[in-house]
């Protein structure tokens, strides 16, 4: 094997780790009876989403609901953010940091901001 193909194949086998080196699983151990659901949804939001920080195109949230908890898991700059459910005058509201996720029925859901960089909203829709 010649030594430019050597430093190839050691570049790649490097990538490679530091790709799997950024994935992360979290196991959470839960007290209780209640049934853990989850599911995927498919989402497309409007041009500021993506300013925000949400994925261009369609992208996938995961709901978990069980032991008295609800979480969206929603891509936001490349990383995977945990919302929790937050209280709501309609729908299912959830948080995490200065971000809303916020899912009113027939509307579809908007996704907030209220930073210091100031208050961005973008409005979005189920995608199939």
């Amino acid at each position: 094997m010649s030594a430019s193909l050597k430093k190839v194949l050691a570049g790649v086998a490097v990538l490679a780790c530091s790709a799997f080196a950024r994935a992360t699983d979290v196991t959470i151990h839960l007290s209780g009876s209640e049934p853990m659901s989850r599911s995927m949804m498919k989402y497309r939001c409007d041009a500021q989403g993506s300013k925000m920080g949400l994925p261009a195109g369609v992208f996938s949230v995961e709901y978990i609901n069980g032991a008295g908890n609800s979480l969206a898991i929603v891509p936001v700059a490349g990383h995977s953010l945990i919302f929790a459910n937050v209280t709501s005058g309609s729908g299912a509201r959830y948080a995490a940091g200065s971000y809303i996720w916020w899912e009113a029925g027939g509307r579809g859901v908007t996704f907030s901001s209220d930073s210091i960089a100031g208050n961005m909203t973008s409005e979005c829709h189920r995608a199939e």
